[in-house]
């Protein structure tokens, strides 16, 4: 158990004011039966504790009337949990999970609080079984489209290396591919803070609206009159490049077939693309991208090669 845990529970059962300490002493308090059963650091006290928490509970509700020697008992207890990982791991991990597509996959997640998630191909979620504490936080590599629960007492923020967006309770898709120059959140309803955790720059984004972060220059950079039917048109298997750098497409195109592809004129790669490819086969977009960029491709051993 870490040091400043122990000194938070060793204040609270001194009398001193310690609200993690108290927190930590009630949830032992009330599962005093689940504790003793697991505790092999206890094993020989396991008498002891059931009998002087019975005692305690039974002649009084709170813990703030113990005796000294029912406090001496108790904060040696406590120290001899302290020694057990299953203690602390009990009372203060929260179960997390994950998800990650495959490239050419994507998926639907329902989190515990109602709060639905389209997850992009070649993305990872990490976020907790359950929440509990004052906010609702996941983690983001790749891309997702939220439809957040409505919440106002525990923002929902989503973490990616670059942002941090932060909403009660809205709509909108975050980009945060790591192989992409760019990171970007466009918002269909609500009302959402997008925050770079490299410069501490805030900005709010409305419906219509989107922010893109460019880690060239670790700005952030707003737009205005998005047409909301154009955000998240991967969900409907279309792709849409604008200005995109033609590595980036080919990533894109990538992720969303599972092909192969390799880049044999590298001076294509300083070519940006505009686009848009709606249910198209992984041939007809490569077929399309090259005629854009005047290029051509032939497949060998199954990987398109663009020359």
């Amino acid at each position: 158990m870490p040091e400043k845990l122990k000194q938070e529970i060793k204040h609270f059962l001194e009398g001193k004011y310690s609200p993690k300490g108290q927190e930590m002493w009630n949830k032992w308090y009330d599962r005093t039966d689940e504790f003793s059963q697991n505790i092999e650091m206890i094993q020989s006290d396991r008498s002891i504790l059931k009998k002087e928490l019975k005692q305690i509970k039974k002649s009084n509700n709170t813990v703030f009337h113990l005796s000294y020697k029912n406090w001496a008992v108790a904060a040696s207890l406590i120290a001899l949990i302290g020694l057990s990982l299953f203690f602390y791991q009990s009372i203060s991990v929260v179960e997390t999970k994950q998800y990650a597509t495959r490239l050419g996959e994507r998926a639907k997640i329902t989190l515990s609080d109602g709060t639905q998630i389209w997850l992009n191909a070649g993305s990872f979620l990490k976020y907790p079984e359950e929440f509990k504490g004052g906010s609702r936080e996941v983690y983001l590599t790749g891309e997702a489209f939220f439809d957040v629960a409505k919440d106002k007492k525990h923002p929902f923020i989503i973490h990616t290396d670059k942002m941090d967006t932060k909403v009660l309770g809205t709509s909108f898709n975050v980009q945060a591919y790591p192989d992409q120059t760019t990171q970007e959140v466009s918002v269909l309803t609500g009302r959402v803070n997008v925050k770079s955790t490299v410069t501490e720059e805030n900005v709010y984004v409305t419906p219509g609206q989107k922010v893109i972060f460019k880690s060239k220059s670790n700005k952030l950079q707003a737009f205005k009159d998005i047409p909301v039917n154009t955000i998240s048109l991967w969900r409907k298997n279309i792709m849409v490049f604008e200005e995109t750098p033609f590595p980036e497409v080919i990533a894109t195109i990538n992720r969303n077939y599972n092909v192969a592809i390799e880049i044999k004129n590298k001076n294509l790669n300083t070519l940006k693309i505009n686009g848009y490819f709606k249910e198209l086969s992984a041939d007809q977009v490569m077929a399309l991208v090259c005629n854009i960029v005047n290029a051509e491709y032939k497949v060998e051993g199954g990987v398109y090669k663009i020359q």
